[in-house]
């Protein structure tokens, strides 16, 4: 058994060398003596004070120093928790769209009995029940992961693990791309109390785009952008079909989305000189005149690819089966070289991205790893515990404690008509 908070306890413990101390001071009323004159002596009750070598009504002072003890016991919070290993561990596991197998096959070697797995993607999915079954059966996802969420699923499953644990160790597993470490990584790092081993594995390879316009204009203000674009691609390099259609999809472009092309619909602007607009995507700003197309609401299974600079949605791309269907609500003026800003091809590029975003970022560099690696020893079960935790037994100590008190009520009123 242990305390929560065993100040209180202590404070209890002072408290009853207090009441033994009291005890040893008895004040007893003198024998009575005749006197002469007596009718000189003032009325009242004479009483003297002096040091007893023993306490003095022991029963009243065994139930104070119980309710003292109970009392201190309650506010404490007295927790039982059962003696499981010394050390358990915490494995993030990176499934997102930059990891590969070896994150899984990494993990599922190093994974014991009384492990914890956290799944990380663009979420974090906690598994503290046949972790092992879960990393057999375990998927990368074309999600963009997320390590900040990662860190926050394994501080909530140490604090499980703390309960029959003396200590707890942090493991990544994660190829560490730079998508997925964001300006709230290095800080969740930095609050895990202990040691953190991180296990590098290989990156998933860059997967980029095969655009094809579908446009009728040999100077559309879009070519530029796109043939930036496919230059950037490079050789070697994994490739899923981009379609991009100036007029509405019809029936073949639907068919081509379910079989796995994102279909971008970018229709042309219609004011010639719009007013300049602030355009954000992925993690591109844009400020250029551009014009406000209308674009559908986010429902459920779609999601917004790039926004205006007050929030409202510029872009939305719905997944169909295999694919997906993208509008985008950006209005490009033919005039201009817009399209031949390093911004604006930048912003293009989530924009004509392959379906659920599917480019993998690079590893982060050496330097940027080392921020969530940390030698000594792991952390200890009492800095992951909840500072909020409860104790199951305090109510029935309180209530216990009470009693006593009301019985040294009963008593202490014997002991005085005994007195008297």
């Amino acid at each position: 058994m242990s305390f929560l908070t065993p100040l209180w306890f202590a404070a209890a413990a002072a408290g009853v060398l207090g009441v033994i101390a009291l005890h040893l001071i008895t004040t007893q009323r003198p024998p009575p003596a005749t006197l002469p004159t007596a009718r000189f002596v003032p009325p009242g009750d004479a009483r003297a004070s002096s040091r007893a070598a023993r306490p003095t009504d022991v029963w009243l002072l065994v139930l104070r120093c119980l309710a003292l003890l109970l009392l201190g016991a309650a506010f404490a919070g007295p927790v039982t928790r059962s003696r499981g290993s010394s050390l358990a561990r915490v494995f993030v596991v990176d499934r997102s769209r930059g990891a590969l197998a070896d994150a899984r096959d990494s993990a599922a070697a190093l994974l014991k009995d009384g492990d914890a797995v956290v799944l990380l993607d663009s979420a974090a999915t906690i598994v503290t029940r046949g972790a092992a079954d879960s990393l057999r059966a375990l998927a990368t996802v074309r999600a963009r992961g997320s390590l900040s969420a990662g860190l926050v699923g394994a501080r909530r499953a140490a604090r499980d693990l703390a309960q029959t644990a003396d200590s707890v160790e942090l493991v990544i597993i994660s190829p560490l791309t730079a998508d997925e470490i964001d300006a709230a990584s290095a800080e969740a790092a930095n609050r895990w109390p202990g040691r953190v081993r991180l296990v590098r594995t290989s990156s998933a390879p860059r997967v980029g785009s095969a655009i094809t316009l579908v446009s009728g204009e040999p100077d559309d203000a879009l070519r530029p952008a796109i043939a930036a674009l496919s230059v950037r691609a490079g050789r070697g390099v994994t490739a899923e079909a981009v379609r991009v259609v100036r007029a509405f999809p019809n029936a073949s472009d639907s068919a081509a989305a379910r079989a796995g092309t994102a279909i971008v619909f970018w229709p042309r602007a219609g004011t010639a000189s719009p007013a300049a607009q602030g355009l954000w995507a992925g993690s591109a700003t844009l400020v250029a005149p551009l014009e406000r197309l209308a674009v559908p609401q986010p429902v459920a299974g779609s999601r917004t690819i790039a926004r205006w600079a007050d929030g409202a949605p510029a872009a939305v791309e719905t997944a169909l089966r295999r694919g997906c269907m993208r509008i985008v609500g950006v209005g490009v003026p033919s005039a201009g070289d817009i399209t031949l800003q390093p911004a604006f091809v930048a912003v293009a590029q989530s924009l004509l991205a392959p379906c659920g975003d599917a480019n993998s970022s690079v590893p982060a560099s050496d330097s940027v790893a080392q921020l969530f690696a940390r030698n000594g020893p792991a952390a200890a079960a009492g800095s992951l515990r909840s500072t909020d935790e409860s104790s199951p037994l305090a109510p029935w100590i309180l209530a216990a404690a009470l009693l006593l008190l009301a019985g040294e009520l009963f008593v202490r009123r014997g002991a005085m008509a005994v007195t008297a």
